[in-house]
């Protein structure tokens, strides 16, 4: 007996409530009614995969929710809609992934050096590229948070004294960078075999491991080939790590992410 089409199913059901946290809701029982009397019906199970728990609540839990229902300090006066702060359907930076934010101009990046180095010379660092830029365009401080490019145009964020202030992140601010990020671990720059060759060819420094094939420490595009970049290590729309380890960490321990790259069993290895 074929079912009335005003009757929803558990996996439709489940797809409307994850969908009212995006403000999809419309969207989504439109599209499934299309689906009943369409003979495209192979694609349901796709867009029920898109629209999972993980994808859709996921960042709605976190401090990148910047909307009103945000759970962080910095979230916008009146927007209610989660994902529009970094992407948009239409009319996106060809950046990708459908990406909406401005970004920065900036690009004389005080970058990370040290003598043990081996993926670029002293004051030789590439470019920041790739994903990384495109998390610099809010946390290096340079544009303001809800600077997006599309219909939504620039979205209005609260003020908090010496957080958030003009839209943008301030210095100290928890999130906020700088353009000083020779602090942290390099970023932009190639990994691949050459260079762990390089490095693991000196016995006196820690060793890499090749080939990286972890299922959450993922090598990303960059200057032309695939390295390591802010998204390797965190994860921007949740991240497995506790309260106590770095922001979006793609792991539940500190240690966990770093060895995925770094060989403990080297010399140097602690």
């Amino acid at each position: 007996m074929k079912k009335p089409h005003h009757i929803i199913n558990k996996r439709e059901l489940k797809l409307l409530r994850v969908s009212r946290i995006m403000n999809l809701s419309g969207m989504v029982a439109k599209l499934i009614n299309f689906i009943k009397v369409s003979p495209l019906i192979v694609f349901f199970p796709i867009f029920a995969l898109l629209l999972s728990d993980t994808v859709l609540a996921g960042v709605s839990t976190t401090k990148h929710n910047l909307s009103v229902t945000g759970p962080g300090v910095v979230k916008a006066v009146n927007q209610t809609e989660v994902c529009t702060f970094c992407h948009t359907p239409h009319n996106a930076s060809p950046q990708a992934p459908l990406w909406n934010h401005e970004i920065s101009s900036f690009e004389n990046y005080t970058n990370y050096y040290s003598d043990t180095l081996k993926a670029y010379p002293p004051g030789g660092a590439p470019p920041i590229d790739g994903f990384s830029k495109l998390c610099l365009s809010c946390h290096d401080g340079t544009i303001g948070v809800g600077a997006t490019i599309g219909t939504k145009g620039t979205i209005e964020m609260d003020t908090v004294a010496n957080v958030i202030e003009s839209g943008r992140l301030r210095p100290g601010s928890p999130g906020y960078l700088g353009t000083d990020l020779s602090g942290g671990h390099p970023i932009s720059f190639i990994f691949d075999e050459t260079l762990v060759s390089l490095r693991n060819a000196e016995e006196d420094i820690m060793h890499l491991n090749w080939p990286i094939l972890d299922q959450d420490v993922k090598l990303y595009p960059t200057q032309g080939g695939y390295g390591v970049q802010c998204t390797s290590c965190h994860e921007p729309h949740g991240g497995k790590g506790g309260p106590g380890e770095p922001p979006f960490w793609r792991k539940a321990a500190y240690d966990d992410v770093c060895l995925v790259c770094h060989d403990i069993s080297s010399q140097i290895g602690h």
